[in-house]
């Protein structure tokens, strides 16, 4: 699956939450009208108009696998995630990777990455507080997440 970034300076601004009861993140307001779900781990991202951009955030994350690192956010600029391809509104749900990615935590900062926190690629925030890297193959990096409040790891 490839992915695009366009930086226009245009952020989505949602609020993304974590629910310690269900282990999930959410996005506050949620969107209602959606083409598909590209799903991470257990996490889906939602797309929307014809050209498939991403703006939701929502679903399971176990935080007792989280693995304690000290890794930084990469530096980022506003812009807007798309998925690339025809991908068919109304299915359902695209997986992003076949086996699920590590997932770690800084719990300094409050941030979470799904996947690669060493590897290098472009870097983009698409929603207020969730940032998306993507290589030079536009291929996904890691999904970097900052919920108002963490768990107690």
């Amino acid at each position: 699956m490839k992915f695009s970034i366009e930086y226009n300076n245009t952020v989505e601004h949602r609020k993304l939450i974590f629910d310690i009861a269900e282990s999930s993140f959410d996005t506050e307001p949620t969107v209602g009208e959606i083409n598909f779900d590209v799903v991470l781990n257990k996490i889906n991202l939602t797309a929307i108009d014809d050209d498939n951009k991403i703006v939701q955030v929502w679903g399971f994350c176990s935080y007792k696998e989280w693995i304690k690192l000290n890794c930084a956010v990469p530096e980022r600029t506003i812009g807007t995630l798309k998925v690339v391809g025809n991908l068919k509104p109304g299915v359902g749900s695209y997986s992003i990777n076949k086996e699920d990615f590590p997932v770690f935590v800084n719990v300094q900062t409050g941030w979470v990455c799904i996947g690669n926190p060493e590897k290098k690629g472009n870097a983009v925030e698409f929603m207020n507080n969730c940032v998306a890297v993507i290589d030079d193959n536009m291929e996904f990096v890691s999904l970097w997440l900052k919920p108002e409040k963490l768990p107690d790891i």
